[in-house]
């Protein structure tokens, strides 16, 4: 488990993301990762002295040998003798602290992995192309950090992936901050990622690796920051103490329906509920009057102050209020929606608190709540607390639609469906309804069954889709597909938009993937053979941008998979990631259709992408029934059935 920048478990995973790109940046010189080690030794404070070796542990329980290391703050100490509660380090100190935190450096059996990956078109999140995961490294090749050439005209934007390789028992290892030495086109410099929002203590957590020069000689009459701070203390104590506890619910715009015309969101997502206290000015709560107008029934509008520190407490660092948020009133029995907000610059033009107007909440489709584990917590805590006009009068409501609509008597025999995807279909291949699931999410209703066709050298399915890839763009590829190999060298193909020595075709046998690219051939091997009868879902990643081409294979973890405990995500097992150097892009135009082929296969959820996917959003995608980011999507084929597609037999 994760939270904020400790992980618990082996295989936990942690992303450091910078809050502005790099400007100018020609190449990274060095860089260099603090992370700590906390376990039930490293309780206590220790009391550091600049210029002194001795450091004094206050309820400390020091688990140390001469030539251990520890971590205070960005300072990593070496220690050289232990007296109790009390050692000394081999070099005097370079700071002072009354009471800092303490950890060990990572080890053998504590440790993260970290890789890298880099954009200069932007972040993933903004819609821009990143490239793959790289083993974070000291070496200089052109596939290392260090060895890579960036354009200095681009922004760069660099993330750092920590995964928990080894943990302890009762251990916990923490990820503080990275250091990147760049070389840019005015020289070279030194950054960190991480921001400190102050210099009362620059041994906080959040702080480590920022240098921060707290000294100034000029005389500043405004300097106020200990009357703020110790004003701030006394409204987060008057709200721990007078305020009234409520249920907040989070909601984040979801980047992917970001409108750049009309410049909004058309949808959010529900990021998390929590605790919160509020203060109610003056203490003059609304009226309990109902109000009615055409829209129905309703309720006074009114404001709440939220501090700083309640938002942090509940949902982490830098998540303040939002319009769209909403939250429960127990004192009241209402639910409430916020409408807008506001800092308030009571004291030195600080900001202590955000003035938050509510209004009556109303249940929005645009606002979406997660399939995960968390998301089906916040339903059902939404569902006990709400209730609608349609849930108080729904069985009256439907009794009277169906008395004067009559559905079974006037109800269509036939409805033609358009199919825009796909272009024609083969006589003899068979369409089976048959839901694959992952615990309660449909994955899909049908499939092709690729068998059952015996014209081996017919397209089993055409798409309107003709074959064509520019050189500066890229593509991605997902499906589900089940296999039938009973001959470890025979291909059979997943997907083909190759005419002669142009375009792409995807083959699979019980070894390896082969991915056909114009005039070359990519590999991407098993490292154990596919069970035939099992269910696999691919995501492949063509990346012209970073000349980059990838390969990822899943499949349903039926043992995890009937843990009513265990989360969506973590019911997919991983069964191939495999990334290759292209060296060249590739770019093609053929008048050939995409295809299907016949073959020992089933298939279903066939989609075809104008941008390649993360690695963090592919169990997202594949258990996607309905494609949310459609407009990014050049085929999205869930296998149902349709009676218009032609369909034919005949040979060619």
């Amino acid at each position: 488990m994760v939270t904020n920048f400790t992980a618990t478990e082996i295989g936990d995973q942690i992303f450091a993301r910078l809050q502005e790109p790099y400007l100018d940046t020609v190449k990274v010189l060095n860089w260099g990762i603090l992370a700590g080690v906390s376990s039930p030794r490293t309780i206590g404070t220790l009391q550091i002295t600049s210029g002194s070796t001795d450091v004094i542990g206050t309820a400390t329980d020091l688990d140390l040998v001469p030539g251990d290391t520890i971590l205070v703050g960005s300072n990593v100490l070496t220690v050289n003798e232990v007296y109790g509660q009390v050692f000394s380090i081999t070099q005097p100190a370079t700071f002072t602290a009354a009471a800092a935190r303490w950890y060990k450096v990572p080890d053998a059996n504590n440790r993260f992995t970290y890789e890298w990956r880099y954009s200069q078109e932007g972040t993933a999140t903004d819609g821009g192309q990143m490239s793959e995961f790289q083993p974070l490294n000291v070496g200089m090749s052109p596939n290392d950090l260090l060895g890579q050439t960036f354009d200095p005209t681009k922004p760069l934007w660099l993330d750092i992936r920590a995964e928990v390789a080894g943990l302890s028992n009762l251990h916990i290892i923490s990820f503080f901050s990275v250091t990147f030495e760049l070389e840019t086109q005015a020289g070279t410099i030194q950054s960190c990622p991480q921001i400190c929002n102050g210099c009362e203590d620059p041994y906080l957590d959040g702080c480590t690796n920022v240098v921060v020069d707290c000294s100034d000689p000029i005389y500043n009459p405004y300097s106020l920051s200990r009357p703020t701070s110790i004003y701030k203390e006394l409204t987060e104590l008057s709200t721990n103490m007078w305020g009234h506890a409520v249920k907040y619910f989070r909601v984040e715009p979801d980047n992917r329906s970001r409108d750049v015309v009309l410049m909004e969101y058309s949808l959010y997502n529900v990021a998390a509920q929590g605790q919160v206290k509020i203060m109610v000015p003056d203490n003059e709560m609304p009226s309990q009057d109902f109000q009615f107008d055409i829209f129905g029934m309703g309720w006074e509008d009114f404001e709440v102050h939220i501090t700083k520190g309640q938002m942090e407490a509940a949902f982490g660092t830098g998540k303040p209020p939002r319009a769209r948020d909403y939250l429960y009133f127990p004192l009241m029995n209402r639910m409430y929606e916020v409408s807008s907000v506001a800092f308030a610059d009571e004291f030195n033009m600080e900001m202590t608190y955000w003035r938050v107007m509510l209004r009556k909440y109303e249940e929005r489709t645009s606002t979406i709540v997660g399939d995960d584990v968390t998301g089906q917590a916040i339903q059902t805590e939404m569902d006990g607390l709400t209730q609608g006009m349609e849930e108080v009068f729904g069985e009256e409501i439907q009794a009277e639609y169906s008395k004067t609509s009559k559905p079974e008597q006037y109800q269509t025999v036939f409805s033609p469906v358009a199919d825009g995807v796909r272009d024609r279909i083969h006589n003899s291949i068979t369409i089976s309804d048959m839901e694959l699931r992952n615990k309660w999410t449909i994955v899909s209703k049908n499939h092709y069954d690729l068998s059952t066709i015996k014209d081996q050298g017919i397209e089993a399915l055409v798409y309107k889709k003709v074959s064509t890839l520019p050189i500066d763009k890229n593509l991605a590829f997902t499906t589900w597909f089940q296999p039938n190999l009973t001959s470890t060298t025979a291909e059979q193909v997943l997907f083909d938009g190759r005419l002669g020595d142009k375009g792409i075709k995807l083959t699979v046998n019980k070894t390896v993937v082969k991915a056909y690219v114009n005039n070359e051939t990519f590999q991407f091997p098993f490292g154990v053979a596919p069970v035939n009868g099992q269910w696999y879902g691919m995501v492949f990643n063509l990346n012209n941008t970073y000349k980059q081409i990838a390969n990822y294979i899943y499949k349903l973890n039926s043992a995890s998979n009937s843990n009513p405990n265990m989360p969506i995500d973590q019911t997919l097992t991983e069964v191939m990631n495999s990334k290759i150097d292209m060296g060249n892009a590739h770019g093609w135009v053929t008048d050939k259709q995409y295809s299907l082929m016949p073959g020992k296969l089933k298939m279903t959820n066939i989609r075809l992408f104008k941008k390649t996917i993360g690695q963090a959003q592919h169990k997202n995608m594949l258990q996607q029934y309905i494609v949310r980011d459609n407009q990014l999507a050049d085929i999205i084929d869930n296998a149902i059935p349709s009676i218009q597609l032609r369909r034919y037999n005949q040979s060619r």
